[in-house]
């Protein structure tokens, strides 16, 4: 074998409870989130996973903060 090529496609996605539109000023905090939370996962041998956040960052945001549901999983191509 001259030459091995992998790659690793890490996929995720978010959403909030009864379809609701994710507000555009949250989807960086979600990146962070989940970008934190895949590789303290991966580190531990997962290659999947749930992803929780709530926030709470603009005035019009409830008291109690937005809660986001997601998933991430990591794809193997070679």
């Amino acid at each position: 074998m001259k030459e091995m090529k992998r790659s690793k496609v890490i996929t995720y996605r978010w959403w909030r409870s009864n379809k609701q539109e994710i507000k555009p000023e949250h989807v960086e905090a979600l990146e962070e989130t989940a970008d934190a939370r895949i590789t303290e996962m991966m580190k531990d041998g997962f290659t999947s996973g749930e992803l929780n956040d709530n926030i709470h960052m603009t005035d019009d945001d409830p008291e109690d903060g937005i809660e986001y549901t997601g998933y991430w999983e990591v794809s193997t191509r070679g």
